[in-house]
């Protein structure tokens, strides 16, 4: 129990829970103000705790969202660069607003069509964690070791597969690697989409405006954004936006997401010159507790919004049971961030499943730049000579506790780890049944 209790301690610490605030966090490492388009590091991870004495690997079954992409919006790289060129003919830039244009103006070739594109650096991300993967445990990649590779129907997870199973095979070719890519994945691949037979329209996706958190979100955007001062200082008058949008808070915090995104793109530029400090770390607090509301902890909706993630957590359970069954060594799965995030908190686990007190404490008990490009979850398998089976369980290759005893934590008996992982399916089939769907406004 002692043990136990000092792995916790260096866990609590390990994520921030009593350290820095997330304001401090993002001024110390200024691309967690992108959020969910932080970057995933390319180094700097722990040692891995050593197992019991005996056991050795043998098997991984892994989450993985895609790596580093353009911002999914096509029209609003459009919509920026008309606008901007308007605005330049027009002679109502600021000298300010001048750099952008010319910045900006140079970028947009390079974005044309490209919304939502897997880049280079996400290519890296992935061939980098499958290094450390194999690296980390040569002895579940030996031989010609069978592996289970499934990605959601979105290009850019497909390729994020690809790229991870190719660099895999580039360090043992004798791999025998199957891929798949099929719409019936789907269900627990990307749980909030309607494949889930339990997700209705109004449930679906991250950001159903028929959601309840929605107002408390659009309160704190209003009470966190100045659109007046912002356009002040690229526009001559700052009512020249009002020509291009009815919702100047709207096209605020789409120049701030475009910022938060252009670190994920291969094009060295950097758009944070047009915000202050303060104006940064409002916006990354209002986009972070959205995703808090829709897919974390927040009350409003019963635990609606993670509960979805049950597939997820039962092809974590069955997958394993039969790999192990049929001799594989790992299951590879390539989704997206609201999957990860769902999937913590329905695990009850501490850091993401605590709810806050007001819309204003979520923002230092729960980020959405942990949830960077790249992010994964990794079960990863360990037996001994007698055949018993223990787990240690990782969130982006650092080792996290499940809020279950264990006097060999970060590792877990299998047997109580998924006892207890169907005892949180079942809460989540609870509440799925007796929640009611957002109503249509």
């Amino acid at each position: 129990m002692k043990r136990l209790l000092t792995v916790a301690l260096g866990f609590l610490v390990s994520v921030g829970l009593w350290g820095q605030t997330a304001f401090e966090e993002i001024a110390a490492q200024p691309t967690k103000a992108g959020g969910i388009y932080h970057m995933y590091p390319e180094s700097g991870f722990s040692v891995p705790a050593a197992p019991p004495k005996g056991f050795k690997p043998f098997y991984i079954s892994h989450y993985g969202r895609h790596g580093a992409r353009f911002n999914s919006s096509n029209s609003m790289y459009d919509r920026f660069d008309q606008m901007m060129q308007k605005a330049h003919d027009d002679n109502a830039l600021t000298e300010k607003g001048e750099d952008f244009y010319r910045r900006y103006h140079a970028q947009y070739p390079y974005c044309i069509n490209r919304g939502g594109d897997l880049t280079e650096k996400g290519a890296n991300q992935h061939r980098g964690i499958a290094k450390r993967m194999f690296t980390n445990y040569p002895s579940v990649f030996k031989g010609s070791g069978k592996i289970d590779a499934r990605s959601t129907n979105v290009p850019r997870c497909i390729l994020s597969m690809d790229y991870f199973c190719d660099q895999l095979k580039r360090l043992n070719p004798k791999l025998e690697i199957e891929k798949t890519v099929t719409h019936d994945d789907m269900a627990f691949l990307n749980p909030h989409s309607l494949v889930n037979p339990s997700v209705t329209p109004t449930d679906e996706g991250y950001n159903n405006k028929y959601a309840y958190w929605q107002d408390n979100y659009k309160a704190m955007c209003r009470e966190n954004t100045n659109p007046e001062a912002f356009f002040s200082r690229l526009f001559k008058d700052w009512n020249y936006v009002k020509n291009f949008t009815d919702d100047p808070m709207k096209l605020e915090i789409d120049f701030y997401y475009l910022a938060c995104s252009n670190q994920c793109l291969d094009y060295e530029e950097s758009y944070w010159d047009l915000f202050t400090q303060e104006e940064i770390n409002l916006l990354w607090e209002a986009d972070s507790y959205r995703f808090f509301c829709s897919k974390g902890p927040d009350d409003i909706q019963g635990g609606r919004q993670w509960a979805f993630c049950k597939t997820l957590a039962e092809d974590f359970v069955k997958g394993a049971e039969k790999d192990i069954e049929e001799g594989r060594c790992a299951r590879l799965r390539f989704g997206h961030d609201i999957a990860i995030m769902s999937f913590m908190t329905l695990m009850n686990i501490d850091g993401w499943s605590t709810p806050a007190p007001t819309p204003h404490d979520a923002k230092d008990l729960w980020q959405d730049y942990n949830v960077q490009m790249g992010a994964n979850i990794q079960f990863v398998f360990y037996k001994n000579r007698k055949g018993d089976i223990i787990v240690r369980f990782m969130n982006n290759e650092e080792d996290v506790l499940f809020p279950i005893e264990s006097a060999i934590a970060p590792y877990y008996d299998w047997a109580a780890l998924k006892a207890y992982m169907e005892e949180r399916i079942a809460v989540a089939e609870k509440i799925i049944a007796t929640t009611q769907a957002p109503p249509k406004k």
